[in-house]
């Protein structure tokens, strides 16, 4: 006699996964920007915000982007995609430390809560870098997209760095909760400084370049910057070293959430 049918069981628990993560989603959603005046426009205000004062900068100082790539152009194409690692790296160290007014629910795991913040996270992101793009675009400051898929590979490498950090982040504070009021003082800021924001590896002087370049992020930036335009081209982008960089940090970032979890139990 058959127990039941396994196609039946199959999508009974595809359609409660997908229940619970759409739950996940519109609970973080609102809870990022359904208490706030500005909505979703919050997401905005912040990238613009650095955008004008250091395009600003740029012209106090009489400096010029490299390439000739306009200067908002070549900020924005560091500043979003960066603004976006940051950001996803802390949402997912703080879904896998987990939510124990969630957890109690026996639906939802840890992972669910990670999933969720990855989804809002990049689409927010994504989403306010093409507005801002369209924006610049009208205001007279007009480019072509040259690889969109060197762009989506950039943007794809910088998800995943993100997802890996904030993986190793969140397992270790599950152990040592200090940790995460440590993470933006010691990673946020640095990185900010020396992920190619404001420069390229090819305006550094050798020993500095050489240096920079263990950065992963200055490879996803400099990749996603020749790959929007025609003006600009790095030739030391190494996508092998980002991948595998990328996979070391989830490989970790799990095996720790593992054990450490493991141990609390």
């Amino acid at each position: 006699m058959s127990s039941g049918n396994p196609v039946s069981a199959s999508e009974s628990v595809f359609t409660v996964q997908f229940r619970v993560l759409h739950a996940l989603i519109l609970r973080e959603l609102k809870s990022r920007y359904g208490n706030r005046r500005l909505g979703f426009g919050w997401a905005l205000l912040e990238p613009l915000i650095f955008l004008m004062v250091f395009v600003g900068v740029m012209q106090l100082i009489d400096r010029s982007a490299p390439s000739g790539v306009p200067a908002p152009l070549f900020l924005v194409a560091g500043i979003s995609p960066f603004f976006m690692f940051r950001d996803l790296f802390s949402e997912v160290a703080q879904g896998a430390r987990g939510n124990p007014s969630l957890l109690m629910f026996p639906q939802v795991t840890r992972m669910d809560l990670i999933i969720s913040k990855v989804i809002v996270n990049v689409l927010v992101s994504i989403a306010v870098f093409i507005i801002i793009l369209i924006g610049l675009f009208f205001f007279g400051f007009a480019f072509r997209i040259e690889n969109l898929l060197g762009v989506m590979t950039g943007f794809s490498l910088l998800i995943a760095l993100g997802i890996g950090l904030g993986l190793v982040l969140g397992a270790v504070s599950v152990r040592y909760e200090f940790i995460q009021s440590l993470s933006q003082p010691l990673l946020g800021r640095p990185l900010f400084l020396t992920s190619g924001l404001f420069f390229t590896a090819s305006m550094l002087p050798p020993v500095a370049r050489e240096i920079a370049l263990y950065n992963p992020l200055l490879h996803c930036i400099e990749l996603i910057r020749d790959s929007l335009f025609e003006s600009f081209s790095s030739r030391y982008v190494d996508l092998e070293y980002v991948c595998v960089f990328a996979l070391i940090l989830i490989s970790f970032g799990m095996m720790l959430l593992g054990v450490f979890e493991r141990q609390r139990k």
